[in-house]
């Protein structure tokens, strides 16, 4: 028994559905990028980004804001500072509130980013090295309307405006 040609259903072309394949597949490609560069440190990009949150507050902050400002929103905060705090770049303590947590980088973790953050640069500029400088900062600001829009209530759908 053979193959028999079928109907196919008519798709529209569209600019956006292409675009967002093509985005989800780069992105695909460099989260498998980043899950083995950060590994040498035993990490994952997000405990990284967890470090250069911590470090960007320069002060200690609630561990629902890390969650807040991380890059995937899926990521469990408690799961993702554990191993952190273990290895001594962060430290947690409670609050007055027993539910708050407030999380800080240690001098370790300080010591930590200061020794890596050429390489994990290095990384991104070959991550990105096909683009020129301006075409990275397109694509950052392109990205960055993608996340507003991505914070925005969701509702029911404006219709074409």
């Amino acid at each position: 028994m053979g193959f028999v040609k079928k109907r196919r259903a008519p798709i529209p072309k569209s600019v956006a559905e292409q675009a967002l394949v093509r985005l989800m597949r780069v992105g695909d490609r460099l989260w498998r990028q980043s899950d083995e560069w950060f590994h040498r440190w035993e990490l994952t990009d997000n405990h990284y980004n967890v470090l250069r949150i911590l470090n960007g507050a320069g002060e200690p902050i609630q561990q629902v804001e890390i969650g807040r400002r991380m890059l995937s929103s899926r990521a469990n905060v408690t799961k993702v500072i554990d191993p952190l705090e273990g290895m001594g770049v962060v430290r947690r303590e409670g609050g007055e509130d027993r539910r708050v947590k407030w999380v800080e980088l240690t001098p370790s973790g300080v010591d930590f980013l200061a020794r890596t953050s050429a390489e994990v640069i290095g990384f991104a500029e070959q991550a990105l090295g096909r683009l020129t400088r301006e075409e990275q900062a397109v694509l950052f600001e392109l990205l960055g309307k993608l996340l507003e829009r991505e914070q925005e209530p969701r509702g029911p759908s404006p219709g074409p405006a």
